[in-house]
């Protein structure tokens, strides 16, 4: 089924899989006599139409780069040169560059010229500026900014100057918040990774605590911050703020690299674990020498089944493709993932994912798998209903086959629409999405099993309406925002997508006509 199918279509409810079963009596009220209904649902299998192609659900997933001088908009960086202040020429050269897939971009901002004033209306111009090419590109940041670029020398900012600065954006933040996954804590030491900087302002825990009660405070609601280490997490004495502080692994070698401290050797290893159970988490590899001549610069592929074991442990959301990007992630692109191995890594295995409609194992890439798990992944397994007197009840069981669970709050409704694809009654269900856990984590003593069933339930009051075929949906939309790009689409082949919302089930009316 298309990613492109558009509202108002003769969507089929059933895309190839799907079984329904139905019974009831049509009334003459304008509504219903008495239906049931149920119909149970399939993943999406290789052979599917589009069936190969990402699933554009919002905030996770792999990520491309970029990086702007708040300044003028150009790039602090010599292999950066031909990126565009125009964010989404910018975006579309990326994927050319580094090949489609991503729908998230790490945003560096860099403020060193500002570091010790205000930031003037033009730079906050300059990053709305950017933020606009990211909405046109339907695209959002894993968002930093940075005084301290690691060749320069250190700016002397104080906690002050940060938390002035923390002021004047957050405005600007909250009204693009549509554009913004999460708002890196930034700003200290070099690359705004929080060492080198020239007060050491991060290790001391009164003014770690300032500067990140400061900056929870400012985030728009339900949007997560990170830092990347657990010793600079703990010292934050404001335990009201760390349910919104999450980690970034800026240097995800699985432990083989010096500065990988994210892996089970690590003291802080039950940190991690902790931390990221709904914590927003992102990861970059290091550059390879085919990027950089740095001496951190990592040239040995890192394993695509390992990877993919701690990413789920870890519960990642988001992980760059631009790094590595000449060494590793060609070895992803090009090396078979078959269901055996997942199941033998104890990793999820989505309905259908490894075998086609005639049930013949297909292998997928490493590259796929990655992809297309990294943070939730949410499945539609059957859809019941049952209408009468004009009140329909409805169930819809779901699961979670992605790493992580979901980590924004969202709303959770059942819909009914009409063969145009307008919305005739709506119910909010009440539910919290982030509970639909995924299994347990590949690199513990989890419980390794299917991953829990949640089940959605409703009452939607029916209008008078004609007589006809109506569907029933489920929608999780952005809070805040409009627009299907922003809300979830559940990853079976079996649920018609129509303007954001998940077909589920055929409900038949009967009215007067």
């Amino acid at each position: 089924m298309s990613a492109s199918a558009a509202a108002g279509a003769a969507v089929p409810l059933l895309g190839g899989g799907g079984t329904a079963q139905a019974a009831g009596a049509r009334g003459t009220d304008g509504r219903a006599a008495g239906a049931r209904g149920t119909v149970t649902h399939r993943g999406i299998r290789p052979d599917d139409p589009d069936g190969r192609a990402p699933l554009g659900t919002p905030r996770r997933g792999f990520r491309y780069e970029m990086s702007y001088n708040a300044s003028d908009l150009s790039s602090p960086w010599k292999n950066e040169e031909d990126h565009s202040p125009d964010a989404a020429a910018t975006l579309d050269l990326l994927e050319r560059e580094y090949g489609p897939g991503a729908h998230l971009t790490q945003l560096y901002f860099y403020l060193w010229e500002y570091a010790t004033t205000d930031i003037p209306q033009s730079a906050l111009d300059n990053i709305e500026k950017v933020f606009a090419g990211l909405r046109r590109k339907k695209y959002a940041a894993v968002l930093r900014f940075v005084y301290d670029d690691g060749v320069r020398e250190g700016r002397r900012y104080t906690v002050q100057h940060i938390q002035r600065h923390i002021a004047q954006l957050a405005p600007l933040v909250r009204r693009n918040r549509d554009v913004v996954a999460v708002w890196q804590a930034g700003f200290l030491g070099a690359w705004g990774e929080w060492h080198g900087s020239y007060y050491q302002h991060e290790n001391y825990p009164e003014a770690v605590t300032e500067i990140m009660t400061t900056l929870v405070d400012a985030l728009p609601p339900g949007m997560h911050t990170q830092v990347r280490y657990a010793e600079k997490r703990n010292m934050i004495q404001n335990e009201a703020i760390l349910d919104r502080v999450g980690f970034h692994n800026d240097y995800m070698t699985l432990g083989e690299g010096e500065w990988d401290y994210y892996v089970p050797a690590n003291p802080q290893w039950k940190t991690y674990l902790d931390v990221t159970t709904d914590r927003m988490v992102d990861g970059e590899m290091p550059w390879d020498k085919g990027q950089s001549e740095d001496p951190y610069a990592w040239s040995k592929v890192i394993p695509g089944v390992p990877t993919a074991r701690r990413l789920q442990t870890l519960r990642y959301d988001s992980l760059s493709i631009v790094h590595n990007a000449t060494v590793t992630v060609p070895a992803w692109r090009t090396t078979d993932m078959t269901e055996a191995e997942a199941r033998e890594a104890l990793l999820p295995v989505s309905d259908g994912y490894f075998r086609d409609r005639s049930g013949k194992a297909v292998p997928r890439s490493q590259f796929e798998y990655l992809r297309d798990h990294l943070g939730y992944r949410v499945e539609v397994r059957e859809a019941r209903h049952t209408l009468a007197g004009g009140r329909l009840d409805a169930e819809v069981d779901v699961v979670n086959r992605g790493f992580a669970p979901p980590k924004h709050p969202r709303p959770v409704r059942l819909v009914l629409l009409d063969a145009e694809g307008r919305t005739v009654a709506s119910a909010d269900t009440g539910a919290d999405w982030r509970k639909w856990r995924p299994q347990g984590r590949a690199e513990t003593t989890d419980d390794h099993g299917e991953p829990p069933v949640s089940t959605v339930r409703g009452t939607l009051t029916l209008p008078e309406v004609p007589a006809g075929t109506y569907r029933l949906g489920l929608a999780l939309p952005d809070p805040d925002f409009d627009g299907a790009h922003l809300a979830v689409r559940c990853a079976n082949a079996t649920v018609a997508w129509v303007d954001g919302v998940n077909v589920v089930a055929e409900v038949r009316v009967g009215g007067r006509g």
